[in-house]
């Protein structure tokens, strides 16, 4: 490079490595209006080159020899140019990347390896995948598939010679039932988490596990919902919950009562302001496996025998179905009051509210504040469009 471009102003040398190169290009871009991206430099051009001729769909050893690379495995970033297209569209339109990233990028990988030569997905490939691929339950296989079918179909969607794997790929699930919890099993389980005692490796778990878990039940919060919770995102003047970019990069507000609210107030008193209002030690967020173990360390302290799967997310089940059970007892109509249960809880479909409706007790169902006429009707509709496999379908109806 240096014995044909020179330095602009003297002493007029050869150019040594890309740092002014890189200048050049940040300065076009700024002229341009190009939005800043990560890692724009002058190697920009190069990559942008490569991954055109895939998009182009020019072999990937072809490209691998134009590019000069010494092997295979740097061409791979390419392969996944279509993988990162679907990603921005689905973000674009109200979907997370990471739910469909897991599992794609392996199989992309698989591909590149296997099948070098390969621009768009074949059969072969899924099946060759699949067989040396081990997956620990059934849910996860059929996850795997779900995620492997919408790359494949985005392809098709952009005119590529695809194969789309059908219904046949996934296997049979056990449809999960919310565990309904007691009277007795919540008086009991809240005792737990209030008389939960520290440990070394849990700093701080007996100020936040009582809160936590309250949060979740009083205000029917997806498990991960307020382990994402910034501390400006909960006003402890008004009652306030600002819940940022949840399921479907949603938002919403919503309100807590009266008495989790002096408790969150009587939690903050001692923790200084802070990123995240639930924080681990070094200022960072909870992952949600965390909050899972400290469920299953205080279900096993409690001494309650489980009846079935319990889990912190059917602490929002119940939140639903002890909601609609206080309506059904005032008398209000509960069909016109769930739109609002709806919005609260972060729904995006009427749909998916409605679905807790059959948890009540027949009872309750079949009183004046439910439309009981063509309530099971629509519940039979509603459980065939979540379960897929008629067999399955006629063991639960």
């Amino acid at each position: 490079m240096s014995k044909y471009f020179l330095r602009e102003n003297a002493p007029f040398v050869g150019l040594k490595g890309t740092s002014t190169l890189d200048g050049v290009i940040e300065n076009a871009c700024l002229n341009a209006g190009v939005t800043k991206k990560p890692y724009r430099s002058f190697h920009s051009l190069r990559r942008s080159f490569g991954t055109w001729m895939a998009k182009e769909e020019v072999p990937i050893t072809t490209i691998s020899q134009m590019l000069g690379h010494a092997d295979m495995d740097s061409s791979k970033p390419y392969l996944s140019f279509d993988e990162k297209q679907m990603l921005d569209l689905k973000e674009a339109i109200g979907y997370s990347r990471v739910t469909y990233q897991p599992h794609i990028k392996e199989f992309i990988v698989f591909c590149g390896n296997t099948y070098p030569e390969a621009v768009c997905v074949t059969k072969e490939m899924v099946d060759t995948w699949l067989q040396q691929k081990q997956f620990q339950t059934n849910a996860t296989h059929n996850s795997a598939i779900s995620r492997l079918r919408a790359f494949t179909k985005y392809q098709a969607a952009i005119g590529k010679d695809t194969f789309v794997p059908g219904e046949e790929y996934s296997v049979k699930t056990v449809h999960y039932t919310p565990y309904i919890f007691t009277d007795v099993e919540l008086r009991k389980l809240f005792k737990t988490f209030d008389t939960l005692q520290p440990h070394f490796e849990a700093p701080e778990r007996e100020y936040i596990v009582p809160v936590l878990f309250r949060m979740m039940y009083c205000c029917g919060m997806r498990p991960s919902e307020p382990l994402e919770l910034l501390y400006e995102d909960v006003n402890l003047q008004t009652g306030e919950i600002y819940i940022r970019q949840s399921k479907r990069k949603k938002d919403r507000r919503i309100l807590m009562s009266e008495d989790l609210m002096s408790l969150c107030r009587r939690y903050a008193s001692f923790k200084k302001p802070r990123t995240y209002f639930f924080d681990r030690v070094d200022g960072s967020r909870f992952p949600t496996y965390w909050m899972t173990n400290q469920f299953r360390i205080c279900w096993r302290n409690s001494g309650l025998v489980k009846r079935g799967n319990p889990r912190p997310y059917d602490l929002r089940h119940n939140y639903a179905k002890r909601t609609m059970m206080r309506w059904v007892n005032e008398g209000r109509d509960v069909m016109a009051m769930v739109s609002y249960l709806s919005a609260y809880m972060g729904h995006t479909e009427f749909s998916a509210t409605l679905y807790y409706i059959h948890l009540l007790p027949e009872r309750l169902i079949m009183s004046s504040g439910i439309d009981g006429k063509d309530f099971h009707v629509y519940i039979r509709r509603l459980l065939m469009k979540k379960i897929k496999d008629p067999e399955l379908f006629k063991t639960i109806t």
